[in-house]
C-alpha cells in the first residue's frame, strides 16, 4: 500500500511537471536570444505571460497605475490629443513639409544603423537621401529623392539591437513619454545623438514637433483603442508587435509549435 501511494504521488509530479512546461515559456527576456541547449530550456518567466519579442510586463501593476493613469487619462487627453487634432487640421502641404523635415534629420540614424547591420547599401541610399533631400528639397521640406527612385531604408538602433540578439526587455510605461522596453529605451537615447549637437532649446521644439506629428499619425487608432475593454493591453500588444515587426518581419508569418505542448498532449493519449 505504500509503495502504491509513492507511486501515485511520483506520477502526479510528474504530470504536474509537464504541465508546468507547457504553460510557461523557457525563454528569458532579460538576456540575448539563447545560444545553448542548457539556457534555450532554463525557465526565466517567473509566471509572467511572455509578450511579442520575449518582452514580459513584469512591473504591470506599477506601469498600470501612475505611468498609464498619467498618459492616458490626463496628458493625451487634455493636451496632446486635442493639439494632435489641430495639428491635423493644418494645411497637407503644411503637414507634409513638417514631415519630411523630420525625416530627413532621421536619415543620419538610418545611415549609421544600416551601417552597423552591415546594410552598405541601404547606408549609401539614406545618405544620397539626406544629401538630395537637404539641397534640392530645402533642408528637407520637400521629399525629392523618392520620386527619383531612391527608397528610403528606416532603421532604428532599437531595430539593429534586436536583429543582433537582444530581446525587448521589460515593458515600460513611462510618464510623459508613453510606452517602451528596456532595448527600446536604450535605442531612444543613441537616436537621439543629432540633436546633441544643437542647442537645448531647438531640441526642445525639434523633440515637440516630432511628438505631435507621430501622434497624429495615431489619430485613426484612437477609437479601437478608446472602445477596447483593455486600452492598457491594446497599446501594449500593438506597440510589442510593431517593435517586433522591424527586427523580424516574418515573426507573424511562422507558425510555431510549442513541442512542451505536443509532448503534454501525447502523454495523455
Amino acid at each position: 500500500m505504500y509503495k502504491k501511494l509513492v507511486l501515485l504521488a511520483l506520477s502526479l509530479c510528474l504530470l504536474s511537471g509537464e504541465s508546468a512546461l507547457a504553460f510557461h515559456s523557457n525563454y528569458s527576456p532579460m538576456a540575448p536570444r539563447q545560444l545553448t541547449y542548457k539556457a534555450s530550456h532554463a525557465d526565466y518567466s517567473y509566471g509572467l505571460t511572455i509578450l511579442p519579442g520575449n518582452s514580459i510586463d513584469s512591473i504591470e501593476g506599477f506601469n498600470r497605475n501612475l505611468p498609464w493613469q498619467t498618459n492616458y487619462y490626463v496628458l493625451d487627453r487634455y493636451i496632446l490629443r486635442p493639439v494632435a487634432h489641430g495639428y491635423a487640421m493644418l494645411p497637407q502641404f503644411s503637414r507634409t513639409g513638417i514631415h519630411n523635415f523630420i525625416g530627413n534629420v532621421g536619415e543620419l540614424n538610418n545611415t549609421v544603423n544600416n551601417l552597423f547591420l552591415g546594410n552598405f547599401a541601404d547606408s549609401g541610399i539614406s545618405v544620397s537621401r539626406f544629401a538630395i533631400n537637404s539641397t534640392i528639397g530645402i533642408l528637407g521640406l520637400f521629399d525629392v529623392a523618392t520620386p527619383m527612385g531612391i527608397e528610403r531604408r528606416e532603421m532604428s538602433f532599437d531595430t539593429v539591437q534586436g536583429r543582433a540578439g537582444a530581446d525587448s526587455g521589460a515593458y515600460l510605461m513611462i510618464p510623459g513619454m508613453g510606452p517602451s522596453t528596456e532595448r527600446a529605451l536604450h535605442g531612444t537615447v543613441v537616436d537621439a545623438w543629432p540633436t546633441y549637437f544643437v542647442s537645448f532649446p531647438i531640441s526642445l521644439a525639434f523633440n515637440a514637433i516630432s511628438v505631435i506629428d507621430t501622434r497624429a499619425g495615431l489619430i485613426p487608432q484612437e477609437e479601437m483603442i478608446d472602445n477596447s475593454v483593455d486600452p492598457y493591453a491594446q497599446v501594449r500588444t500593438a506597440y510589442l508587435q510593431y517593435h517586433e515587426g522591424k527586427v523580424n518581419p516574418n515573426a507573424a508569418m511562422e507558425n510555431k509549435k510549442d513541442e512542451n505542448v505536443e509532448e503534454f498532449l501525447d502523454e495523455i493519449d
